[in-house]
């Protein structure tokens, strides 16, 4: 077997686990995000208040708004809108309650529900820990078949042990552990970006 070739593997592997590590662990910052259209910036925070501004697709419409962090909900407020949102931090339900005289339309029509949980929970992490596996399994059944490509040639062309196989001799099984990798590294991105 040739070591340098082992100690190459077993870097890629390395790699690859410091990788899928870093996607499934790393907690993104949570003080700004896209939602549904609509861009949320912290502005600052103090005493448990978070001061948030509200940007839009519509050029120069900027919107400002706060958070109150209780110790079960965090209440949102916003300038101009007649209504307060409500986020329990147990169930993550998001509730508006009329706090003016005048309501038109759904009170989420602006500001989704799904904006406000986000902002209280967080952005999700890059990959859950089942996508990981899957995506360090595929990617360790290709390192497998080029680790083992000596192996599975002489199974595939029915020679004796004593024959020793040169390397160009097989491209097509590395190619195909390799296009298995490649299958892996696919997943892993479709995984980050849905």
């Amino acid at each position: 077997m040739n070591k340098g070739r082992n100690i190459l593997l077993l870097m890629i592997v390395m790699l690859g686990i410091s990788i899928l590590s870093f996607f499934t662990l790393f907690e993104r910052s949570n003080t700004t995000g896209v939602v549904d259209g609509v861009r949320y910036v912290v502005v600052s925070e103090q005493d448990g208040i978070k001061t948030f501004e509200f940007y839009f697709k519509e050029k120069g419409r900027v919107e400002k708004g706060e958070a109150v962090d209780g110790e079960d909900a965090v209440v949102f407020r916003i300038e101009g809108v007649d209504y307060e949102y409500t986020v329990t931090k147990d169930t993550w339900e998001v509730t508006a309650k009329p706090t003016g005289e005048e309501q038109e339309g759904s009170p989420f029509n602006t500001y989704s529900e799904e904006l406000f949980r986000t902002m209280v929970k967080g952005k999700e992490k890059f990959m859950k820990f089942w996508q990981a596996i899957v995506v360090g399994v595929i990617c360790l059944a290709g390192g497998l078949v080029i680790l083992f490509a000596e192996e599975i040639w002489h199974i595939i062309k029915k020679k004796g042990p004593d024959e020793v196989p040169a390397w160009k001799d097989m491209n097509g099984i590395k190619w195909a552990g390799g296009g298995i990798i490649a299958v892996g590294v696919v997943i892993m991105i479709v995984f980050i970006l849905v």
